[in-house]
């Protein structure tokens, strides 16, 4: 864009000097003429390279999309271990803030390039301190929780 402008600027100001020069006759009117189609001629090349990315070409399917197709096994590969990572929070979580040993299993699935969560499954191996009559309210903590922190099913499993 920048030699554009340059060139542009370039003929406008050999144009002016041109028609400084040039004597008033009939020979200087042909002269200033041609200087004038000239700056025309420079002003409108490149039109045709610009107006080329825009239009279709007469082989090409005007239905066919420019976008580059996503890489499906990349994205599930890359969501994978992010839900690998968020099942290990999860089991940090519950384990400092309940005391009990868990084990979690996140199912998801890949829906138009985003992760959506379809279900939350925790199986609590331990309970720890809590006795028998506990488990209960700890296992409707554990899901209150964990719903709080992704808003999908929670399934507890003992």
């Amino acid at each position: 864009m920048d030699t554009y402008i340059l060139s542009v600027c370039g003929a406008v100001i050999l144009s002016a000097v041109a028609a400084i020069l040039l004597p008033e006759g009939r020979m200087g009117k042909f002269i200033g003429g041609i200087v004038k189609i000239f700056c025309l001629l420079i002003i409108v090349l490149p039109l045709p390279s610009m107006l080329e990315g825009i239009l279709p070409s007469e082989g090409e399917d005007s239905n066919v999309s420019t976008e580059m197709p996503l890489d499906e096994t990349f994205l599930q590969k890359m969501f994978s271990l992010q839900m690998e990572r968020q099942e290990k929070l999860i089991c940090e979580r519950l384990e400092g803030e309940f005391e009990i040993v868990v084990s979690a299993r996140i199912l998801w699935e890949l829906v138009d390039c985003e992760c959506k969560i379809k279900q939350i499954e925790i199986s609590i191996e331990d309970f720890g301190i809590y006795g028998k009559d506990e488990h209960i309210f700890v296992i409707e903590q554990v899901k209150n929780t964990v719903f709080a922190m992704y808003g999908a099913e929670v399934v507890v499993y003992e």
